[in-house]
């Protein structure tokens, strides 16, 4: 797999957390890389702004399907007894004043300028995470796999990870009630369809999921993300 040479992430969550770990280093090494007072404000008002913009989309996604469920709750064939709830609204908060267009394309030319400073080092760039994501060869500690799953008909789900150079991966399974993980499979490529048998034959169950990579048969690193998921059968 070619390496990322890019030092911003894809995600718009991830995104914005770089903007504002940018910000940050900005004020501590502006003086090194030649940012003015002006610009330094700038950094941050990108961040804010940035921030601002995510969280709002995503308040208001929430608040739709809240109102989803309210509308079809009034528009019910049922006749409960309580009176429907008050109908949510939309996040309407003011936007940051002066909040501009095109904040990624002039977070990349404040990038640009700073790695172009006579004073910028590796040390800088590392402590304002503007250096790719290979740059800097991760210690086996702090892997920890990125699971992706989708359900398939005959109870069987298909698992996407970057294997990030390991042997094996162990995927474990819990089921909704139910305390443990299970291990239910052991891989050593990706993407691999898996098939986990229900409690009960037929039944679909709902659980999470997670996994683990492996190494020269030792556990590295920690534990995934734990997507749920639900197992059917047709």
């Amino acid at each position: 797999m070619p390496k990322r040479i890019d030092w911003l992430p894809y995600g718009i969550p991830e995104r914005a957390l770089a903007l504002r770990r940018i910000a940050n280093g900005a004020e501590s090494y502006g003086a090194l890389v030649g940012l003015t007072p002006a610009e330094i404000d700038r950094l941050n008002a990108i961040a804010d702004e940035y921030a601002f913009a995510a969280t709002l989309y995503e308040n208001n996604k929430r608040t739709l399907k809240a109102l989803r469920a309210w509308r079809d709750d009034v528009m019910s064939n049922e006749r409960p007894i309580k009176a429907v709830a008050e109908r949510p609204m939309f996040d309407n908060s003011p936007m940051p004043v002066g909040t501009q267009r095109g904040l990624i394309a002039e977070i990349r030319m404040y990038v640009r300028r700073i790695k172009a400073a006579g004073g910028f080092s590796e040390m800088i760039g590392k402590a304002m995470h503007i250096l790719p994501p290979n740059h800097v060869k991760k210690s086996l500690s702090e892997l920890k796999p990125k699971l992706k799953v989708t359900a398939i008909h005959g109870f069987k789900v298909k698992i996407r990870c970057e294997m990030e150079g390991m042997t094996a991966i162990q995927i474990e399974f819990r089921r909704n009630g139910e305390e443990r993980f299970e291990k239910v499979a052991f891989l050593t490529s990706l993407p691999e369809t898996i098939y986990i048998e229900p409690r009960v034959a037929g039944v679909p169950e709902t659980g999470q999921m997670r996994a683990i990579f492996i190494k020269k048969n030792k556990i590295v690193g920690d534990y995934s993300n734990m997507p749920s998921i639900t197992i059917f059968g047709t």
